[in-house]
């Protein structure tokens, strides 16, 4: 039972990079060259409820993750307060910049598209922020693997 909320957590974790992966470099790029922006907006819309869903799981487990963890004096001694501090931190970073793709440019694709308006330079700028999310995301990975191990790399 130990090792569900962790599992829980890199399950959620997964998904969400995988899907971001998947959208950014694959799906995106090719309906766009297709002139399908309908369902470029469709899928914006439809991987939001994925990526939230997934997000809203990380920091749930995340958050029982941080109850779980030996007194701070320990992680002090251990070095492995720092490594956390800097997770929290790109977590705080990565959540803003999703917030922003989700509910700002999404959103505004969604209305370009409705309306009829080409909606390129906002699709060019949800994929520069979608590899920045991606980017950070694998060290968040990264920090998480080294954090479990001890503050080891």
């Amino acid at each position: 039972m130990r090792l569900l909320p962790l599992w829980l957590h890199l399950l959620a974790a997964v998904v969400w990079l995988g899907g971001l992966l998947f959208e950014s470099h694959v799906l995106f790029p090719l309906l766009a060259r297709q002139g399908a922006m309908d369902s470029v907006a469709a899928a914006v819309n439809r991987f939001r409820r994925v990526t939230w869903t997934a997000i809203a799981l990380m920091v749930l487990t995340g958050l029982y993750n941080l109850t779980r963890l030996p007194p701070i004096a320990q992680l002090v001694e251990g070095g492995v307060l720092k490594l956390l501090a800097l997770k929290l931190f790109l977590v705080v970073v990565v959540l803003m910049l999703s917030a922003h793709r989700d509910f700002g440019l999404a959103s505004r694709l969604l209305r370009e598209v409705a309306a009829g308006r080409a909606a390129d330079q906002v699709l060019s700028a949800i994929l520069r922020v979608d590899r920045i999310v991606l980017l950070l995301g694998m060290i968040l990975l990264y920090l998480g693997l080294a954090l479990s191990r001890g503050g080891t790399f």
